[in-house]
């Protein structure tokens, strides 16, 4: 037997560990041992061991349950007085109730337990159990002169310190009453719950405690059940009353009652527990489920039913409902920026605004990150355009916060029930494809579902899905086109150029998947796969024998801006063993504009590497002089827009180049002309002086292998003095790649050979076809009016009928056909050619 006086010893008996962890987590304390047991039978053996102050028993266990563990422990002299917590489940009936009294119990805790009031119970019998340890070491100290007294003393001390700690330390008000409902005794409790004294409550009735009539109502019919020991099923375990106090206030209370004949009379024991704070909680997380925690607007789970009601409503009125999606431009800017906390806080300004437009009974949600969207019942078409513009102009004024004035704005993408969809998912997926069409035509702008849903966009919402998988199935490649001396007509350089070997469209040119990449934010990960390759392959052009030339790889504003810029290039350059003067980084006059700070810690990251910097496309940023007398720029590139201009007697740019070049020469900077493909351009870049230039006139963009039998014949010893210029190879080696480079022409060559399928495989008539081309190019049902000089209405008619035959339900899904059938036409257009 344990005798260690200076340790508390707790037994905690449940077969369920996870009622055994929870139950250690409450009451654990430094002064406690807590001793668990997973039954009955290991409870008795552990009584073997220790001497317990109290003992946690749980009712239900398999082999001994509760009960007859309690009966035994009560049955033995040496532990007959530890006091005994039985706990439950939530429900229990009078019978259970008094039985465990009857084995020894000296109170319940319900599951789900209170943790306060546990551990208050616990800690109140430790304090009698310590009480009771001390008591016992005087007894045996006054053992000679009266043992018997004594003893009978502190047995009587311990039976009422036992008293008052279960009534003074339950925080739930506990009555005693007649079966009429007559109190006979009140606990402690009642008057901090209720204002009534013990004095005041006994004669009285329970009644009094609840005037309501709906409770009073209840605890008659408890009464009456328990009068006859049976709890009707009606009669909840906890039913839920309002309760009133003293001084007039009510609350909600959950009231238990019980009872047991004693000596033929009806005793009821009823137990009474605020739950005020639990029914706020409630709310609480009631309110968290459906809301945003960041902006407090609802949230998309809350949307999502709130769609469904009003859905519901619109169809029975047979009214109109609009739905907005709602996106912020360039948010990821702003985070990636100033950071999350001013993003946080931006987007709780953006959701005030958002609500400040709303009229009673519109609905706005925050669906996640920085996309909302707005409900407007009973709103039409008209209506909802009005909605959409105030919400436009509303965010027309700057947003300050901290230090910051940024000025944000939002893309809006509407459709209206029932003409663009008659479910929520319809609704929803043509909204979502308007705010893309939005986005795709300049942003700060809202698009109408029907007005814009055209094959193209279609095709960069799929081609923007599909870009996230192009590294991952090796579909980009690289080509390379040579930067050749004026005057000498030698290659200086080879700038990487990025392509998509698309499997169903074949090449994608940037200036298509571009955009899309830096919409979706994709283009640091493509960044990095460019320079990469581009490094590795210099790399191998070099160990292939051939005299190593500078490579030049193009770089976005998001790239070059980022903090760790300079660490990231010299990294790959050092894994793939290249040089850094054999790299060159072309960045946009604009990337240059508006954050100086990012601008020229890159810059001298770069410049202090030996990286040489150029400045792509210039000309067209209206970028200030001083950016270029202020930064360590190697090159300047001139948009090959100008120099096309160079001999058009109408437009001739020379005043403008013959500006740039001597800008940069003065600053002792190299000018390179982009985009020449005649003599004469050349002719007048030699004239102006201009250093380099790179051209379909030289060679075009060309794979590696054939950019390295370029090299191989460019660096071989010349025979003549010709720049080469008019190498009949060369120009054939260009024929050749501009054949196998996409078109406007050829796209459009393909979507007419798809629609004539389409027309052919489902017997479109005529006048439907007319319908239908206007519908694929995103013209809206008054504009094909218009354009074909017939109703409306016939219209709608026919697009009905071309639904119908094409087996789809709306402009998106026949949208996702012919693009189906584009990808096949796409196919057998690119075998025709390459067999030809």
């Amino acid at each position: 037997m344990n005798t260690d006086e200076s340790v508390i010893n707790i037994l905690m008996v449940d077969d369920r560990p996870e009622n055994l962890l929870a139950l250690e987590a409450i009451i654990e304390r430094d002064d406690y041992r807590l001793i668990k047991a997973s039954s009955g039978e290991e409870a008795l053996k552990c009584l073997l061991k220790y001497d317990f102050a109290v003992i946690l028993l749980d009712v239900q266990m398999p082999g001994i349950d509760g009960f007859a563990t309690a009966k035994i422990i009560k049955a033995r002299e040496k532990t007959k007085n530890i006091p005994i917590i039985f706990i439950t489940a939530n429900y229990m009936d009078s019978n259970h109730i008094f039985t465990g009294y009857s084995v020894g119990a000296i109170d319940y805790i319900l599951k789900p337990f209170d943790p306060i009031v546990l551990k208050a119970k616990v800690e109140g019998f430790v304090d009698l159990y310590k009480l009771n340890q001390k008591l016992l070491r005087q007894s045996e100290a006054l053992a000679e002169k009266s043992k018997e007294v004594e003893r009978a003393n502190a047995e009587l001390r311990v039976s009422e310190a036992l008293a008052n700690v279960i009534s003074g330390t339950s925080i739930d008000s506990m009555l005693v009453m007649d079966g009429r409902g007559m109190i006979l005794r009140a606990n402690p409790a009642v008057e901090t719950m209720f204002g009534y004294s013990e004095t005041e409550m006994v004669g009285d009735t329970v009644f009094s405690l609840f005037p309501d009539e709906s409770s009073r109502k209840i605890v008659a019919s408890a009464l009456e059940a328990v009068a006859r020991m049976d709890l009707a099923p009606s009669i909840e375990p906890h039913a839920e009353m309002v309760a009133t106090r003293k001084e007039g206030s009510a609350f909600p209370a959950e009231v238990q009652f019980g009872s047991r004949y004693v000596s033929d009379r009806c005793i009821v024991a009823c137990t009474i527990r605020d739950v005020t704070k639990k029914k706020r909680d409630q709310e609480t997380i009631a309110h968290m489920a459906y809301h945003d925690g960041l902006t407090q607007l609802p949230n998309r789970r809350r949307f999502n039913e709130r769609l469904a009601e009003a859905l519901h409503a619109a169809k029975r009125s047979a009214g109109n409902l609009s739905m907005m999606y709602l996106d912020m431009d360039r948010f990821k800017y702003v985070n990636d920026s100033l950071g999350h906390a001013i993003g946080d806080k931006l987007l709780k300004e953006v959701a005030d605004r958002l609500a400040g437009c709303m009229r009673a009974g519109d609905f706005a949600a925050r669906i996640g990150g920085d996309e909302f969207s707005v409900l407007l019942p009973d709103t039409n078409r008209e209506t909802a355009l009005e909605c959409a513009e105030r919400i436009l102009e509303a965010f027309q004024k700057p947003i300050h916060l901290d230090q910051y004035e940024l000025f944000v704005t939002t893309s809006i993408g509407i459709s209206v029930f029932p003409y663009d969809g008659d479910d929520a998912q319809q609704l929803m997926k043509n909204a979502d494809a308007a705010l893309y069409r939005a986005k795709e035509q300049g942003k700060n702008r809202y698009k109408v579902f029907h007005t814009g849903m055209n094959l193209s966009s279609y095709r960069n919402f799929m081609l923007q899905n599909e870009l996230r998988k192009a590294i991952e199935r090796e579909e980009l490649r690289l080509v390379y086109q040579p930067r050749i001396d004026v005057k000498t007509g030698a290659v200086t350089s080879a700038e990487a150029l990025l392509r998509w070997k698309h499997p169903n469209w074949g090449t994608v040119l940037p200036s298509e998947f571009i955009p899309l990449a830096e919409e979706s934010g994709q283009m640091a990960e493509l960044g990095e796969w460019v320079l990469r390759t581009a490094s590795k392959q210099s790399v191998d052009w070099q160990r292939a024998g051939i005299a190593p030339i500078r490579v030049a790889v193009n770089f976005s504003a998001h790239q070059f801006l980022h903090r760790d810029a300079g660490e990231r290039i010299r990294r790959i350059l050092e894994q793939n063993e290249l040089r850094p003067e054999l790299l060159e980084i072309e960045i946009t006059e604009t990337a240059l504009m508006g954050n100086e700070e990012s601008v020229t810690r890159t810059l001298r990251q770069l410049k202090s590497a030996g990286i040489a910097v150029s400045i792509d496309d210039f000309g067209t940023g209206y970028s200030s002089l001083n950016y270029l007398r202020r930064f360590p720029v190697d090159s300047i590139k001139i948009d090959k827009s100008f120099v096309q201009d160079l001999c058009k007697s109408a437009s001739d740019s020379t005043p403008f180049v013959q500006a740039i070049v001597s800008l940069a020469q003065s600053l002792r900077m190299t000018v390179v002309a982009e985009g020449v493909e005649t003599e004469g351009q050349l002719s007048k870049l030699r004239a102006l002086h201009c250093d380099e230039f790179q051209g379909y006139l030289f060679c075009p963009p060309v794979e590696a292998a054939d950019f390295e039998a370029f090299l191989v014949r460019s660096q071989a010893p010349k025979t003549d003095k010709t720049d080469g210029t008019n190498d009949p190879a060369v120009a054939q080696e260009r024929l050749h790649v501009v054949r196998d480079e996409p078109s406007e022409s050829q796209n459009q060559e393909i979507l007419n050979r798809a629609l004539l399928h389409t027309k052919e495989t489902y017997s479109i008539s005529p006048r439907e076809f007319d319908v239908f081309h206007l519908m694929v190019n995103g013209f809206n049902n008054k504009e094909i009016s218009d354009k074909l000089f017939i109703s409306e209405h016939t219209v709608k008619n026919h697009i009905t009928h071309i639904f119908q035959k094409l087996n789809v339900n709306d402009r998106v899904q026949a949208m996702a056909k012919i693009y189906q059938t584009c990808i096949d036409e796409g196919k057998a257009v690119r075998a025709n050619r390459k067999s030809g």
